[in-house]
């Protein structure tokens, strides 16, 4: 109707620069979130320095004419440390960012099963498909992370030869009257790229593909960037 050909003429105008604005400020937050493990990590070298330097202050105060005044300092240095480490963010926290291990196909039915029965086989494919080490963390992707590409290293499009599907809940696409969910699924088409923007919502393919993913601690993640393989 031109009611809803309005609504998506106004929703494909609108939504680009959102997507934009939002993709920035989940870079931002990334960034925030790296030097905040990054200071962590300083502070506990920090509070390591000082525990070695009050051992070898105790080792030596029979020599040490200023141990007196030494032990005062370190005790402020202590205090410090203790005072810094409760800084919001720096403990209780624990900041994970999924990490792309790769995709795999599998046959659903995404007319009669249901959406929880579809998640299954989908998080029991990335299972099936895991690689040593990555057996007990292993997942299946969300649509919710492949809209808004919160995955690292997700490839910029799907070069499968099937439509992606994600867990759930943000997964609901089109209204169907046929499927046992009452709705299609979204999913990122053969060859498509892989956001918000480009997401169909009308997908119904009995061969899908999920994208595995494992959570990693932002130290693990800046290890894994910064590991290089010898050509």
């Amino acid at each position: 109707t031109s009611c809803e050909d309005a609504v998506e003429e106004e929703r494909a105008t609108v939504l680009p620069p959102l997507n934009t604005e939002r993709a920035e400020r989940i870079e931002e937050v990334r960034k925030a979130q790296i030097e905040l493990v990054n200071e962590k990590e300083k502070l506990e070298d920090l509070e390591s320095a000082v525990t070695k330097l009050e051992q070898v202050t105790r080792d030596t105060e029979d020599t040490c004419q200023n141990e007196e005044l030494g032990s005062e300092y370190l005790e402020a240095v202590r205090t410090l440390v203790k005072s810094m480490k409760n800084c919001p963010g720096l403990t209780g926290a624990v900041f994970e960012i999924p990490a792309f291990r790769k995709t795999v196909d599998l046959g659903v039915n995404l007319l009669a099963d249901t959406d929880e029965a579809t998640d299954a086989k989908l998080e029991q494919a990335c299972k099936d498909a895991a690689d040593a080490g990555d057996e007990d963390t292993i997942r299946a992707a969300k649509q919710s992370e492949l809209d808004q590409r919160t995955i690292s290293g997700l490839p910029e499009t799907n070069t499968g030869a099937m439509s992606i599907v994600g867990l759930c809940p943000a997964c609901v696409g089109d209204s169907h009257g046929a499927a046992v969910t009452g709705h299609k699924r979204k999913c990122f088409r053969a060859g498509g790229v892989i956001n918000s923007t480009e997401v169909s919502n009308d997908c119904l393919g009995a061969n899908v593909l999920a994208v595995c993913v494992v959570d990693l601690s932002l130290a693990d993640h800046n290890a894994a960037k910064t590991t290089t393989v010898a050509p």
